[in-house]
Protein backbone atom coordinates (compact mmCIF):
# COMPACT_ATOMS: atom_id res chain seq x y z
CA UNK A 1 0.00 0.00 0.00
CA UNK A 2 1.09 3.59 -0.58
CA UNK A 3 1.30 6.23 2.10
CA UNK A 4 2.76 9.69 2.57
CA UNK A 5 6.15 9.72 4.28
CA UNK A 6 6.06 12.32 7.02
CA UNK A 7 8.67 15.02 7.16
CA UNK A 8 9.91 15.72 10.73
CA UNK A 9 8.38 19.19 10.35
CA UNK A 10 4.96 17.49 10.25
CA UNK A 11 5.33 16.93 14.00
CA UNK A 12 5.99 20.62 14.66
CA UNK A 13 3.88 22.63 17.14
CA UNK A 14 0.44 23.82 16.06
CA UNK A 15 -0.95 20.40 15.18
CA UNK A 16 -4.31 18.96 16.22
CA UNK A 17 -4.82 15.86 18.37
CA UNK A 18 -8.13 14.04 17.78
CA UNK A 19 -9.30 11.58 20.44
CA UNK A 20 -12.08 9.15 19.50
CA UNK A 21 -14.22 7.90 22.40
CA UNK A 22 -17.04 5.45 21.51
CA UNK A 23 -19.92 5.57 24.00
CA UNK A 24 -22.89 3.24 24.47
CA UNK A 25 -25.17 3.84 27.47
CA UNK A 26 -22.38 5.56 29.40
CA UNK A 27 -24.39 8.13 31.38
CA UNK A 28 -22.89 6.97 34.70
CA UNK A 29 -19.29 7.60 33.66
CA UNK A 30 -19.60 10.27 30.98
CA UNK A 31 -19.23 13.32 33.24
CA UNK A 32 -16.19 11.76 34.91
CA UNK A 33 -14.68 11.05 31.48
CA UNK A 34 -15.24 14.62 30.34
CA UNK A 35 -13.75 16.02 33.56
CA UNK A 36 -10.66 13.77 33.48
CA UNK A 37 -9.86 14.41 29.83
CA UNK A 38 -10.44 18.16 29.93
CA UNK A 39 -8.30 18.41 33.06
CA UNK A 40 -5.40 16.38 31.62
CA UNK A 41 -5.34 17.44 27.97
CA UNK A 42 -4.48 21.16 28.18
CA UNK A 43 -1.19 20.44 29.96
CA UNK A 44 -0.37 17.48 27.73
CA UNK A 45 -1.11 19.44 24.57
CA UNK A 46 0.95 22.42 25.70
CA UNK A 47 3.91 20.09 26.23
CA UNK A 48 3.66 18.75 22.67
CA UNK A 49 2.51 21.92 20.93
CA UNK A 50 -0.93 20.50 20.11
CA UNK A 51 -4.54 21.59 20.21
CA UNK A 52 -7.16 18.89 20.76
CA UNK A 53 -10.66 17.74 19.91
CA UNK A 54 -12.62 15.07 21.78
CA UNK A 55 -14.86 13.09 19.43
CA UNK A 56 -17.54 11.21 21.36
CA UNK A 57 -19.37 8.67 19.18
CA UNK A 58 -22.79 7.83 20.59
CA UNK A 59 -23.40 4.26 19.42
CA UNK A 60 -27.20 4.33 19.60
CA UNK A 61 -27.40 4.86 23.38
CA UNK A 62 -30.81 4.60 25.05
CA UNK A 63 -29.98 6.47 28.25
CA UNK A 64 -28.98 10.10 28.83
CA UNK A 65 -25.72 9.77 26.87
CA UNK A 66 -26.96 11.68 23.76
CA UNK A 67 -28.31 14.61 25.82
CA UNK A 68 -25.13 14.81 27.91
CA UNK A 69 -22.93 14.83 24.79
CA UNK A 70 -25.02 17.58 23.21
CA UNK A 71 -24.59 19.63 26.39
CA UNK A 72 -20.80 19.11 26.28
CA UNK A 73 -20.68 20.35 22.69
CA UNK A 74 -22.72 23.46 23.54
CA UNK A 75 -20.39 24.58 26.31
CA UNK A 76 -16.99 23.36 25.08
CA UNK A 77 -15.67 24.03 21.54
CA UNK A 78 -13.17 21.16 21.93
CA UNK A 79 -15.99 18.60 21.99
CA UNK A 80 -17.61 16.99 18.97
CA UNK A 81 -20.45 14.47 19.17
CA UNK A 82 -21.49 11.93 16.54
CA UNK A 83 -24.84 10.19 16.98
CA UNK A 84 -25.30 6.86 15.21
CA UNK A 85 -28.86 5.91 14.28
CA UNK A 86 -28.70 2.63 16.22
CA UNK A 87 -26.25 0.43 18.09
CA UNK A 88 -23.85 -0.63 15.33
CA UNK A 89 -21.16 -1.92 17.71
CA UNK A 90 -17.86 -0.78 19.16
CA UNK A 91 -15.75 -1.22 16.02
CA UNK A 92 -18.27 0.64 13.84
CA UNK A 93 -18.34 3.49 16.36
CA UNK A 94 -14.54 3.72 16.31
CA UNK A 95 -14.62 3.76 12.51
CA UNK A 96 -17.18 6.58 12.50
CA UNK A 97 -14.96 8.66 14.75
CA UNK A 98 -11.89 7.96 12.63
CA UNK A 99 -13.74 9.04 9.51
CA UNK A 100 -14.55 12.54 10.77
CA UNK A 101 -11.36 13.16 12.77
CA UNK A 102 -9.57 16.33 11.66
CA UNK A 103 -6.38 15.76 13.62
CA UNK A 104 -2.81 15.39 12.47
CA UNK A 105 -2.51 12.72 15.15
CA UNK A 106 -5.33 10.48 16.42
CA UNK A 107 -5.90 8.58 19.64
CA UNK A 108 -8.50 5.82 20.09
CA UNK A 109 -9.51 5.27 23.71
CA UNK A 110 -12.36 3.78 25.75
CA UNK A 111 -14.99 6.07 27.23
CA UNK A 112 -15.09 4.32 30.62
CA UNK A 113 -11.64 5.58 31.72
CA UNK A 114 -10.04 2.14 31.57
CA UNK A 115 -7.60 3.87 29.23
CA UNK A 116 -6.45 6.79 31.43
CA UNK A 117 -5.73 10.08 29.63
CA UNK A 118 -2.72 10.64 31.89
CA UNK A 119 -0.71 7.98 29.99
CA UNK A 120 -1.02 9.78 26.64
CA UNK A 121 2.39 11.53 26.94
CA UNK A 122 4.15 8.13 26.71
CA UNK A 123 2.38 7.51 23.40
CA UNK A 124 2.87 11.00 22.01
CA UNK A 125 6.58 10.81 22.81
CA UNK A 126 6.89 7.67 20.66
CA UNK A 127 4.87 9.34 17.92
CA UNK A 128 7.14 12.38 18.03
CA UNK A 129 10.11 10.02 17.66
CA UNK A 130 8.81 9.10 14.20
CA UNK A 131 6.51 6.11 14.82
CA UNK A 132 3.35 6.21 12.74
CA UNK A 133 1.39 3.86 15.01
CA UNK A 134 1.88 3.58 18.77
CA UNK A 135 -0.31 0.82 20.18
CA UNK A 136 -1.03 0.05 23.83
CA UNK A 137 0.00 -3.26 25.38
CA UNK A 138 -1.96 -4.15 28.50
CA UNK A 139 0.54 -5.10 31.17
CA UNK A 140 -2.20 -5.67 33.74
CA UNK A 141 -5.98 -5.62 33.65
CA UNK A 142 -8.10 -4.73 36.71
CA UNK A 143 -11.05 -6.89 35.70
CA UNK A 144 -12.59 -10.10 36.95
CA UNK A 145 -10.66 -13.31 36.33
CA UNK A 146 -13.04 -14.80 33.75
CA UNK A 147 -12.76 -11.78 31.45
CA UNK A 148 -8.98 -11.64 31.80
CA UNK A 149 -8.76 -15.35 30.95
CA UNK A 150 -11.03 -14.91 27.91
CA UNK A 151 -8.87 -12.07 26.54
CA UNK A 152 -5.64 -13.97 27.28
CA UNK A 153 -6.97 -17.03 25.42
CA UNK A 154 -8.22 -14.99 22.47
CA UNK A 155 -4.91 -13.20 21.86
CA UNK A 156 -2.92 -16.45 22.03
CA UNK A 157 -5.38 -18.24 19.73
CA UNK A 158 -5.26 -15.28 17.34
CA UNK A 159 -1.46 -15.38 17.33
CA UNK A 160 -1.50 -19.13 16.63
CA UNK A 161 -3.84 -19.03 13.62
CA UNK A 162 -3.48 -15.52 12.19
CA UNK A 163 -1.48 -14.79 9.08
CA UNK A 164 -0.50 -11.47 10.72
CA UNK A 165 1.67 -10.93 13.78
CA UNK A 166 -0.91 -9.00 15.79
CA UNK A 167 0.83 -7.93 19.02
CA UNK A 168 -0.25 -9.89 22.08
CA UNK A 169 -2.51 -8.09 24.58
CA UNK A 170 -2.90 -5.01 22.37
CA UNK A 171 -6.38 -3.51 22.20
CA UNK A 172 -7.88 -0.63 20.27
CA UNK A 173 -6.13 2.01 22.41
CA UNK A 174 -3.48 3.57 20.21
CA UNK A 175 -2.06 6.79 18.82
CA UNK A 176 -1.51 7.09 15.07
CA UNK A 177 -0.54 9.87 12.73
CA UNK A 178 -2.50 11.14 9.76
CA UNK A 179 -0.71 8.90 7.24
CA UNK A 180 -1.86 5.76 9.11
CA UNK A 181 -5.35 7.17 9.62
CA UNK A 182 -5.74 7.94 5.92
CA UNK A 183 -4.73 4.39 5.05
CA UNK A 184 -7.24 2.87 7.47
CA UNK A 185 -10.01 5.19 6.27
CA UNK A 186 -9.32 4.17 2.66
CA UNK A 187 -9.86 0.45 3.31
CA UNK A 188 -13.17 -0.94 1.96
CA UNK A 189 -13.93 -3.36 4.83
CA UNK A 190 -17.37 -2.96 6.39
CA UNK A 191 -17.03 -5.51 9.20
CA UNK A 192 -13.93 -4.05 10.85
CA UNK A 193 -11.49 -5.46 13.37
CA UNK A 194 -9.56 -2.23 13.86
CA UNK A 195 -6.55 -3.60 15.75
CA UNK A 196 -6.06 -6.21 13.01
CA UNK A 197 -6.34 -3.65 10.20
CA UNK A 198 -3.93 -1.43 12.10
CA UNK A 199 -1.34 -4.21 11.96
CA UNK A 200 -2.16 -5.11 8.35
CA UNK A 201 -1.34 -1.64 6.95
CA UNK A 202 2.24 -1.98 8.20
CA UNK A 203 4.12 1.32 8.66
CA UNK A 204 6.47 2.05 11.55
CA UNK A 205 4.82 0.74 14.72
CA UNK A 206 5.82 0.39 18.36
CA UNK A 207 4.07 -0.80 21.52
CA UNK A 208 3.84 0.95 24.89
CA UNK A 209 2.96 -1.01 28.03
CA UNK A 210 0.42 0.41 30.46
CA UNK A 211 -1.78 -0.76 33.30
CA UNK A 212 -5.41 -0.88 32.25
CA UNK A 213 -7.60 0.58 34.98
CA UNK A 214 -10.87 -0.79 36.26
CA UNK A 215 -14.02 0.78 34.87
CA UNK A 216 -14.58 4.12 36.65
CA UNK A 217 -18.39 3.80 36.91
CA UNK A 218 -21.38 2.07 35.36
CA UNK A 219 -21.57 -1.45 34.01
CA UNK A 220 -19.58 -2.97 31.11
CA UNK A 221 -21.38 -2.62 27.78
CA UNK A 222 -19.28 -5.31 26.11
CA UNK A 223 -21.38 -8.39 26.88
CA UNK A 224 -20.06 -11.92 26.44
CA UNK A 225 -22.01 -12.20 23.18
CA UNK A 226 -20.43 -9.01 21.83
CA UNK A 227 -16.97 -10.16 22.87
CA UNK A 228 -17.53 -13.48 21.08
CA UNK A 229 -18.64 -11.64 17.93
CA UNK A 230 -15.53 -9.45 18.06
CA UNK A 231 -13.34 -12.53 18.49
CA UNK A 232 -15.01 -14.29 15.55
CA UNK A 233 -14.65 -11.19 13.35
CA UNK A 234 -10.94 -11.10 14.18
CA UNK A 235 -10.36 -14.79 13.60
CA UNK A 236 -12.31 -14.92 10.33
CA UNK A 237 -10.88 -11.67 8.95
CA UNK A 238 -7.20 -12.38 9.58
CA UNK A 239 -6.86 -16.14 9.39
CA UNK A 240 -7.53 -18.69 6.67
CA UNK A 241 -7.86 -21.47 9.27
CA UNK A 242 -11.66 -21.17 9.82
CA UNK A 243 -12.30 -21.22 6.05
CA UNK A 244 -10.00 -24.21 5.60
CA UNK A 245 -11.73 -26.05 8.46
CA UNK A 246 -15.17 -25.39 6.98
CA UNK A 247 -13.97 -26.48 3.52
CA UNK A 248 -12.48 -29.73 4.85
CA UNK A 249 -15.60 -30.40 6.88
CA UNK A 250 -17.72 -29.87 3.78
CA UNK A 251 -15.54 -32.26 1.75
CA UNK A 252 -15.71 -34.86 4.53
CA UNK A 253 -19.51 -34.58 4.71
CA UNK A 254 -19.72 -34.89 0.92
CA UNK A 255 -17.71 -38.14 0.93
CA UNK A 256 -19.67 -39.53 3.88
CA UNK A 257 -22.93 -38.70 2.11
CA UNK A 258 -21.68 -40.33 -1.10
CA UNK A 259 -20.69 -43.58 0.62
CA UNK A 260 -23.86 -43.60 2.71
CA UNK A 261 -25.95 -43.18 -0.43
CA UNK A 262 -23.94 -45.89 -2.21
CA UNK A 263 -24.44 -48.23 0.73
CA UNK A 264 -28.21 -47.62 0.71
CA UNK A 265 -28.33 -48.26 -3.08
CA UNK A 266 -26.33 -51.48 -2.86
CA UNK A 267 -28.34 -52.67 0.12
CA UNK A 268 -31.63 -52.03 -1.67
CA UNK A 269 -30.45 -53.90 -4.81
CA UNK A 270 -29.01 -56.80 -2.83
CA UNK A 271 -32.20 -57.32 -0.91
Amino acid sequence: MQYDTLNPDDRRPGKLLSIVLPAYNEQDVLQMTYDRFTAALPGICREYGLDYELIFVNDGSRDRTPAMLDEFTRRDPHIRAVHLARNFGHQAAITAGMTIARGDVLAIMDCDLQDPPEVLPHFLEKWRDGNQVVYAVRRKRKEWFGKRLAYWTFYRLMAAVSELEIPLDSGDFCVMDRSALNLLNSLPERQRFVRGLRTWVGLKQVGVEYERDARAAGVPQYTFRKLMKLAMDGLVSFSGVPLKMVTRLGVAIMFLSFFAGLWVLVDSIWH
